[in-house]
C-alpha cells in the first residue's frame, strides 16, 4: 500500500504539459546556429583553401589556435549565464542580445577582402576568432536553457528530440542550397574576369581584377536538342602562378594577362564542333558572400523567435550560494558528466574530419564537386528520420543502449567507403544512408544526458550550475571539433594535397581515408566509452522523483 502510494505522489509530481508550439520555438533555435555551424563543417576549409586562398596546413593550424580559445570560452560564458538575473531569466537574454552581432560577423567570415596572403591569413584569424566568441555567447545559453524549461528527464528528451531535428532542417538547408546560391549569387559576377565567344568558336577571357572565378560552358546542337553538354572550368588568376596549363579542367593564368583564348573543345569529352556555346562567368567568392547574408538573416530570426516562445521552468535550490570554486569541484567530480565530455570529443573529431573531406571526396575522387549536395542531403534526411524516433527507442531501450548500438553501426558504414571506387555512386549513397540513419539518435540522445548530469549534480551535491553544465559539455563538443578540423587541415598537407590541381595517387588515398577509415575508428571509441556511463533510466526515475520532493518542499 505504501509503496502503491510513493508511485502515485511520484506520477503526481512528474506530470507536467509543454506545448509542441513551445518546443518548435526552442528547436528553431538550433536551425539558427546549425545555419553557421554545419556551414562551418562542410564548406569553411574548402572555402579557405580553394577561395579565399589560404594554404590548407595553414587553416588547419588556424583552427586549432581559434578553436581552442573558443572551446576555453564555453565554460566561462556558463559561469557568466549562471550568475544572469533578468526579467527574462538566466538563458533567454542572450539569444536577444548576441543575435544580430552573430549574423554580421558570420557574413565578414565568409567576405574575401583583396589582400596578400599574410594579410588572408590575419583576416581570417580575426574574423574567424570573433565569430566563434559570438557563437560561444548565443549558443551556450541557448545548450543551458534545455536543462532548466522542465524538470521531467522524458520531456527534455521531448525537446531534444525536437531540437535536433529542427537543428538537422539547418543542416538540410545548409546541404542543399549553399552550392546552389553560391552559383547563383555569384553567377555572372565579372570582378575577376569576363567571357565571351569569338567568331573563331573560341572562348576570349579578359581579366579584371585578382582571384578565382567558375567558367561555365555550355554547349547545345540546336534548340529543339534537349541534350546540354556543360563544363565547368575553374579559373585562377594568382600572384604566384606563372604557368598556363589547359590539361585539366583548371585554368591558371599568370598575374596581369590580360586576355586569354581558350578552345572550349580541349574541355569537352564530346566533339562540339558546329554547336553553339554559352559561357557563363561564377564567382564563388561573391557568392558565399551572398549566401552567408542570407543564411545570417534567417538565424537572426529565428532566435528572436526562441527568445519569445520558451520559459525557464527550473532554479537553482533557493538556499544555494553562488560559489564558483564549488561549481568546477561539483562539475569535476560528476563522473556521468566526465564519461560525455570524453564522447564529446571522440565524436565530433570523427565528424569533423568526415565532413570536412566530403566535398574534397567529390571534387577530386568522385570528379563531380555538386553531387556532394544529394549524397549530403541523402544522409540529412536519413538522420531527421532516425532522430524523429529517438523518443521511441530511448523509452523501449534505454538512451545508453540506443547510442551504443547505433554508434557501432555507424562504424561499420563509414569503415565500408574505404572499398569503394569512384563510380560506385549507388553505393555511396547507400552507406551514406546507412549510417546517418544509424547515427541520427546518437546527438538527442547525448544532449538529453548532458540534462541529466546536472540533475544529478543538484541530487547528489545539492547544488545545481545548469549553465557550467551544459557550456563544459559544448567545450567538449569544441574541443573535439577543433581536434577534427585541425586533423583535417594537417592531414590534407600530410597526404600531398595541393588546392585546385589534379591530386596524386597518394593524396587521393589520403582523402578516402578521411571519409571512411578515420572516422570509423573515432566512432567506435565514442560508443565503447558509453560503457562507463551509469545514469540509467531506472536511475534516473528516482532522481527525478526526489529532486521533485524537494523542489515541491521548498515551495
Amino acid at each position: 500500500m505504501e509503496k502503491q502510494e510513493k508511485l502515485e505522489e511520484k506520477k503526481e509530481i512528474v506530470e507536467e504539459k509543454i506545448s509542441v508550439k513551445e518546443k518548435i520555438g526552442f528547436a528553431l533555435g538550433d536551425t539558427a546556429s546549425n545555419l553557421f555551424f554545419q556551414t562551418f563543417m562542410l564548406f569553411l576549409l574548402y572555402f579557405y583553401t580553394d577561395v579565399f586562398g589560404i594554404p590548407a596546413a595553414v587553416a588547419g593550424t588556424m583552427f586549432l589556435v581559434t578553436r581552442i580559445w573558443d572551446s576555453i570560452n564555453d565554460p566561462l560564458m556558463g559561469i557568466i549565464a549562471d550568475r544572469t538575473n533578468t526579467r527574462w531569466g538566466k538563458f533567454r537574454p542572450y539569444l536577444l542580445w548576441m543575435a544580430v552581432p552573430f549574423g554580421i560577423i558570420g557574413v565578414l567570415t565568409f567576405t574575401t577582402p583583396d589582400l596578400s596572403l599574410q594579410g588572408k591569413i590575419i583576416y581570417a584569424y580575426v574574423t574567424y576568432t570573433l565569430m566563434m566568441m559570438v557563437y560561444t555567447a548565443i549558443n551556450i545559453p541557448y545548450s543551458a536553457l534545455m536543462g532548466v524549461v522542465s524538470s521531467d528527464p522524458l520531456q527534455r528528451t521531448s525537446f531534444s528530440q525536437y531540437r535536433f531535428i529542427f537543428a538537422f532542417l539547418g543542416a538540410f538547408l545548409v546541404q542543399g542550397l549553399t552550392l546552389p546560391l553560391v552559383n547563383t549569387i555569384g553567377g555572372g559576377n565579372t570582378d575577376v574576369f569576363y567571357a565571351k565567344v569569338n567568331q573563331e568558336h573560341q572562348i576570349v577571357i579578359t581579366e579584371n581584377g585578382v582571384g578565382a572565378s567558375k567558367l561555365i560552358i555550355k554547349a547545345k546542337k540546336d534548340k529543339g536538342d534537349p541534350l546540354t553538354h556543360k563544363v565547368t572550368v575553374n579559373v585562377y588568376r594568382k600572384e604566384y602562378k606563372s604557368e598556363i596549363d589547359t590539361s585539366t579542367e583548371i585554368l591558371y593564368l599568370p598575374q596581369g594577362f590580360g586576355s586569354y583564348t581558350l578552345d572550349p573543345q580541349k574541355y569537352f569529352k564530346v566533339n562540339i564542333a558546329g554547336f553553339p556555346l554559352t559561357t557563363e562567368v561564377v564567382n564563388e567568392a561573391k557568392g558565399f558572400q551572398g549566401t552567408m547574408t542570407i543564411f545570417a538573416i534567417a538565424a537572426v530570426a529565428m532566435f528572436l523567435i526562441t527568445f519569445y516562445t520558451t520559459k525557464e521552468r527550473v532554479s537553482p535550490p533557493k538556499e544555494q550560494i553562488t560559489n564558483l570554486k564549488n561549481d568546477i569541484k561539483d562539475l569535476l567530480t560528476n563522473v556521468p558528466w566526465l564519461v560525455l565530455f570524453f564522447i564529446g570529443i571522440f565524436s565530433l573529431s570523427y565528424i569533423s574530419i568526415r565532413n570536412g573531406a566530403i566535398i574534397y571526396y567529390f571534387k577530386y575522387y568522385v570528379g563531380n564537386s555538386l553531387a556532394s549536395t544529394g549524397f549530403m542531403l541523402a544522409g540529412t534526411i536519413a538522420t531527421i528520420i532516425a532522430i524523429m524516433m529517438t523518443e521511441w527507442l530511448s523509452k523501449k531501450f534505454g538512451k545508453k543502449k540506443v547510442f551504443m548500438m547505433a554508434m557501432g553501426f555507424s562504424t561499420l558504414f563509414s569503415a565500408a567507403f574505404f572499398l569503394l571506387g569512384k563510380d560506385d555512386i549507388i553505393w555511396m549513397y547507400v552507406f551514406q544512408i546507412l549510417g546517418s540513419f544509424a547515427a541520427g539518435p546518437t546527438a538527442p540522445i547525448v544532449f538529453a544526458m548532458y540534462t541529466d548530469c546536472a540533475d544529478y549534480s543538484e541530487w547528489k551535491k545539492g547544488r545545481r550550475a545548469t549553465g557550467l553544465v551544459m557550456s563544459a559539455s559544448t567545450m567538449a563538443q569544441k574541443f573535439g571539433w577543433t581536434i577534427g578540423g585541425a586533423l583535417a587541415g594537417w592531414l590534407l598537407a600530410i597526404f600531398g594535397f595541393k588546392a585546385n590541381v589534379i591530386q596524386s595517387a597518394e593524396s587521393i588515398k589520403g582523402i578516402v581515408l578521411m571519409m571512411s577509415l578515420i572516422p570509423a575508428a573515432g566512432s567506435l571509441l565514442a560508443g565503447s566509452l558509453m560503457y562507463f556511463y551509469k545514469l540509467d533510466d531506472e536511475t534516473m526515475k528516482q532522481i527525478e522523483f526526489d529532486l521533485n520532493k524537494r523542489r515541491a518542499a521548498e515551495a
